[in-house]
């Protein structure tokens, strides 16, 4: 996998499964205490592939992980490379890779971090990625950061 500024991608291939939509992993449970939380649940897959025209927000893990989604129409298409950027909470690197249909597995083509000037408020710091889903079907995204913050989000390409 790559090293984009900062960003390290490392293949997690325990974290992920086959469109499961749920994952064990830990994030810090954020009060202080050191204590972790061990279950991280990816969203349902969508019903549809269609998520609106030009943006679309999609929801992850809970106050965790937020996607952005840059496409064309309204629909996330396979095949077609699609711009998406996240915000994470946690810190330090970031790693990125999706589990989708019959097991496949997929990194994105790269990924940057993005410092300053963003308008699109959500927890956590932001990342830009440009992805190709190779077939449709239900794509589950995995996120981990170095302090161990772990989070999922499900998307559907057709």
């Amino acid at each position: 996998m790559r090293r984009h500024r900062g960003i390290s991608m490392i293949a997690v291939a325990a974290a992920l499964t086959a469109a499961s939509c749920t994952d064990a992993g830990e994030r810090p449970d954020g009060d202080g205490t050191g204590g972790r939380t061990t279950e991280v649940s990816a969203p349902p897959c969508p019903a549809d592939h269609r998520y609106g025209t030009g943006l679309a927000e999609v929801a992850g893990t809970p106050g965790v992980f937020w996607a952005l989604l840059f496409i064309d129409g309204a629909e996330l298409r396979a095949g077609r490379l699609t711009k998406i950027a996240f915000r994470v909470t946690g810190h330090g690197d970031l790693t990125l890779a999706a589990a989708g249909p019959a097991g496949a597995r997929l990194e994105p083509a790269d990924v940057t971090g993005h410092t300053g000037g963003s308008t699109w408020q959500r927890p956590g710091d932001e990342w830009g990625s440009r992805w190709t889903f190779p077939t449709a079907g239900c794509w589950t995204i995995r996120a981990e950061r170095t302090d161990g913050t772990r989070a999922a989000l499900t998307l559907r390409a057709g």
